[in-house]
């Protein structure tokens, strides 16, 4: 009886260790998430853009605004605000200054080592917003870290096992 329980418990350790380094043989492609601090400001306000860069070897990134006309990006709001801009990534993240000058929905790009996304961000006219919010959507859920799904993998196979032992006890026993 011990023998089997020490083999199903060999054999689920191997499941949940051996299945996680294989995928670490895999080069995975260059990512970029783009956040801003507020989707909505009014006339002459800012929102800081954040890009984090995963799988990159990258140094710089660009950020760039369309319509290019009535906002514009930079790295100190004081600074003179242009359509694009370029800014060092440092920790895999890089973030630029939006600045609205005109109510409209612009759209900012970031791009580095081939990738790109985007986030939208409205200007409106200064008493315009209402509602009272901050313009942005309540967190409603998260990641499962990789590790956690390997463990909840290891333990159904564990539990697999369990039920195979089981079958095969009841058999002999009905024998």
């Amino acid at each position: 009886m011990m023998k089997k329980a020490f083999a199903a418990a060999v054999v689920a350790g191997a499941m949940i260790f051996a299945g996680a380094s294989a995928a670490n043989a895999v080069e995975y492609p260059a990512e970029v998430t783009v956040s801003t601090s507020a989707s909505s400001i009014t006339v002459n306000g800012t929102a800081t853009i954040t890009a984090t860069f995963e799988n990159t070897e990258a140094t710089s990134a660009t950020f760039s605004v369309s319509p290019t006309t009535g906002a514009g990006l930079s790295s100190i709001v004081a600074a003179a605000a242009g359509s694009s801009t370029t800014k060092p990534i440092v920790n895999d993240v890089a973030t630029a200054t939006f600045t609205g000058s005109a109510p409209g929905t612009y759209t900012v790009t970031a791009a580095a080592d081939g990738v790109s996304s985007t986030v939208t961000v409205t200007v409106t006219a200064a008493g315009a917003a209402a509602g009272g919010g901050n313009g942005t959507l309540p967190s409603t859920g998260g990641e499962i870290p990789a590790a956690a799904l390997w463990i909840g993998g290891g333990a159904l196979g564990l539990g697999a096992l369990a039920v195979v032992a089981a079958t095969a006890r009841r058999r002999a026993a009905q024998r």
